[in-house]
């Protein structure tokens, strides 16, 4: 009896210490020991809002920012949140507009982007949470503009594996590629998802009237973007804290090209006219998930990626905040020399300028 009770106690010993390497693997992974100090080689400033953009586009020629809006601490929180919207930024006089001419009766928007055709015509595409995401159809709203940063509803759209969208991006003006945050399917799949948030997503292709899943293994789709040629689909893996890098194929499908671990976990990718990248991260997840708990700030952090799959990606922290000047930071956007920082949460985006 005594050797089974020590068998036993070495057992639970056993499982006990793998299971305190396994939780501070995941919280170092996840940013809990890492040092944040705050830095930008710039001046920023708050441009308040009436709820957060959770992501930003940029149109380089007109020089306007659509901002997706909407109260999410106020919805984080359980309160009532007006109906968001995507307000449209003039960064030539810094005036705030509705960008919407027509809505749909829920407006909780999400991922935005907006594709600009070889003959100048815009389209803006943008995730629309239903107001129960427990048991409501996820949809993909499809504007066309009408007037100079004006847009109108032109459809509705929806899939089975469109279950939990967090970004997309078009790559025509009936062609956009959706990126789930969730949806992992098998038992050990969803085991690793509920316990270490470590899970697979899909991605899911809309081609006009037609719609089909082309990958199912993103580790938890956070943003995605296109390359300024459209050869190249960019997917930040949350969950991965990875730059999946894939070459975009004529029917649609993609093809792994290169993988850029970035030590982070990312969320929107903005691609500017150089074809460089940035992104906006949460570098440390834990107080990501303590801010939603009790408000605490969570740091910010942007990054710049340039670099090809050819030759590889050099990475460089170009904006790290504990959380006071912005929290939660979601999307980190370019426009000349200014940096457009929004968030999750921050009723502002924060307009930077460079002095490099």
């Amino acid at each position: 009896m005594l050797k089974l009770i020590r068998k036993i106690a070495l057992a639970l010993g056993v499982l006990l210490g793998i299971t305190v390497v396994i939780s501070v693997f995941y919280l170092a992974r996840g940013g809990a020991f890492k040092t944040i100090d705050s830095h930008y080689a710039g001046e920023c400033t708050s441009f308040p809002l009436d709820g957060s953009a959770e992501d930003i586009e940029i149109d380089r020629e007109r020089g306007f920012a659509y901002l997706s809006q909407l109260d999410r601490l106020a919805k984080a929180q359980g309160r009532q949140a007006a109906p968001g919207s995507i307000m449209r930024l003039d960064l030539n006089t810094m005036e705030l507009n509705n960008a919407l001419l027509t809505t749909t009766d829920h407006m909780s928007p999400h991922g935005i982007s907006l594709y600009i055709s070889p003959e100048g015509e815009r389209t803006l595409f943008m995730i629309n949470h239903p107001a129960d995401r427990e048991n409501g159809s996820e949809t993909i709203n499809r504007y066309i503009e009408t007037q100079p940063g004006e847009f109108s509803l032109a459809e509705v759209l929806s899939h089975p594996d469109v279950i939990s969208p967090n970004d997309l991006v078009a790559v025509g003006p009936k062609q956009v590629y959706v990126v789930n945050d969730k949806g992992a399917e098998g038992s050990l799949q969803k085991f690793l998802e509920n316990i270490f948030g470590v899970g697979y997503s899909k991605l899911v292709y809309f081609d006009d009237d037609e719609a089909r899943t082309v990958l199912n293994d993103v580790a938890s789709g956070g943003g995605i973007n296109a390359s300024t040629d459209g050869q190249l689909i960019y997917i930040a893996e949350t969950g991965g804290q990875n730059l999946r890098v894939l070459n975009r194929n004529a029917d649609g499908s993609l093809t792994d090209a290169i993988n850029v671990a970035l030590g982070t976990s990312p969320d929107n990718i903005d691609v500017a006219a150089d074809g460089s990248l940035t992104i906006g991260a949460h570098a440390n997840i834990m107080a990501l998930i303590q801010h939603f708990i009790s408000g605490e700030p969570a740091p910010s952090q942007i990054l710049d990626v340039s670099g090809s799959p050819e030759t590889g990606y050099t990475i460089e922290e170009i904006y790290l905040n504990t959380g006071e000047e912005i929290s939660t930071s979601s999307v980190g956007a370019t426009y000349g020399n200014k940096l457009l920082i929004g968030s999750i949460t921050a009723r502002q985006v924060l307009v930077c300028e460079s002095r490099m």
